[in-house]
Parts: C-alpha cells; structure tokens; sequence
C-alpha cells in the first residue's frame, strides 16, 4: 500500500518532468475579464513553448498606476504548450484598473540550467486588439531580405512612442525587425488607418513560418519594452528563404558608444561583418 501511495504521489512530477525552461517572449495576455460584481478576474495566458509550464500561477497584477489589482497563489499542476489558460482569482473590492497592466506570471523550472521560481512580466492592453498586423510579401532581391505587413489601426491604436516592431519564431528567436535607417514611420502607429511596413531578415527560416510579431514601445529611441504581441504567419506559397548572406562572418559586435561587448540585452547594438556589412540589433528580455 505505501508503494502504491508513493506511485501515485509521483505522477504529477513525472508527467512535467519533460517541461524544459520556459521562453518568456512567448506568453502573451490575450485577455483579461474583471467582474465586479461577483468580485472575480479571470486572465487569460497563451503559451507558445512547447513544452508547457510547471506549477504556474500569476502572483499578482499591478495596473499603470503601480496599484496592485489581484494577488495569486499556485492552483495548477501544469499547463500544456501551445495552448491558451485561463487563470482565476479573487477581489477583495471592485476594481477600476489604469492600462496597460503588469502581470507577474510565475513558473517553477525543475529541469532548466538554474532550477526555481522564475518569474515572467507580461504586458497587457486592451488597446493591442486595436491592431490588426497581417503579412504581405517577402521580397528576395534586396540585401537583406524583407517581410512586408500591413498594418491596420483602429481609432488611435495603442499608446506607443516611436515604437517598432520585431518578428521572433516559435522559440523566440529574432528573425527580423523594422530598420531605423530605412523605416518609413518611426514615430507612431496612424490612427483609424493601414498602411504597409517592412522588416529586415536576420536570420533564416523555412516556410510555412509560425511565429510572433511584438510591438515594441521606444524601438526607435533607445528604451524598447513589449507593448503589444500578434500572432504572425507565413504560408508555403510565399517565396521560400533558406539563407542569408551564407559565407559572411561577423568581425565584432560594439555598442553606440564603439566599446566592443559580447552581446547585451534591451539596448541597441552594431554588429560588424566581413564584408562590410553592419547590422542594428537588440535583443528582448
């Protein structure tokens, strides 16, 4: 009888233990519900890992004020990939939250590099569905190569300032990003309009392509942040591109201020090819 009490005792573990380290670009708040009348908020989380998430919980919420509207403990074993959960909590009083909100998503990594609690900030505004992002074309003849998109606003759109935007794949690599020197629209989003932008590819991919395009807030002066994330699909119909600029090698990479690094996240940095080749690049944490 205890062997079979420490069988069954085991079996939530074991059947998380495959859960690898959880990739935060790829949590997105698609929706929150706050009933003020029952006293409940209900968040709504895609996951875009693979593998899920152990043990997950969102800890607390705080909205554009710094005030604190929901507070949360652990109540799920685990939550599969590539796939939307609802979390639900209580209020103590009737809320009426300052957008965008700050949601501290926590997750338990057992099998990732430095195991415990991690925690991911995620971002939402109800403004984002204001947006509607849409692929149009890739072109191949240009150095490098472009992904067009459409982008069509609905009355005034998120509140961003020079923002941009930055397409990653499903593991949350950066494929392309909006250019500073050669973007046709590095101040705003146009109200109640669609007007068509481009991204510079910086890394390949095959087709069908299933990834993620972020808005982000600041792009274009020096403080990046997430403001708005969109599901973003290529088909296979579309011109396929195996590889960029094969048999350059890259020199070193230095910041705006020339000093040489390794590679830092949330600020621009320039990175040097041998064939003369210089590319503007951030990475997102």
């Amino acid at each position: 009888m205890k062997k079979l009490l420490l069988l069954l005792l085991c079996v939530p573990y074991l059947g998380l233990g495959q859960i690898t380290s959880v990739n935060c670009s790829l949590l997105k708040v698609s929706d929150v519900v706050i009933d003020n009348v029952n006293l409940t908020i209900d968040i709504a989380i895609y996951d875009g890992n693979m593998g899920g998430t152990q043990y997950p919980h969102i800890s607390f919420t705080l909205d554009n004020n710094g005030d604190t509207i929901q507070n949360g403990n652990i109540n799920l074993f685990g939550t599969m990939g590539m796939d939307t959960t609802w979390y639900n909590y209580s209020l103590l009083n009737p809320i009426s939250p300052v957008y965008p909100l700050s949601i501290y998503f926590v997750h338990t990594n057992f099998s990732g590099p430095n195991p415990g609690e991690d925690t991911c900030i995620l971002t939402y505004d109800p403004s984002c569905d204001s947006v509607i992002v849409s692929f149009n074309q890739i072109v191949t003849t240009s150095t490098p190569n472009l992904i067009y998109f459409d982008v069509q606003v609905t009355g005034y759109g998120p509140s961003v300032g020079y923002p941009g935007f930055v397409l990653l794949n499903n593991i949350g690599d950066t494929i392309a990003y909006e250019n500073f020197n050669t973007a046709g629209n590095v101040f705003t989003l146009m109200p109640n309009d669609t007007e068509t932008r481009f991204l510079d590819v910086v890394q390949s991919f095959s087709l069908p392509f299933g990834g993620f395009l972020h808005l982000v807030d600041s792009w274009f002066a020096g403080n990046p942040s997430t403001a708005c994330i969109y599901p973003f699909n290529i088909s296979n119909t579309s011109i396929d591109i195996n590889e960029i600029n094969k048999n350059r090698n890259l020199v070193e990479i230095i910041d705006i201020l020339g000093r040489e690094l390794n590679g830092s996240r949330n600020q621009f940095l320039f990175y040097i090819f041998n064939d003369g080749t210089v590319e503007k690049r951030i990475i997102i944490e």
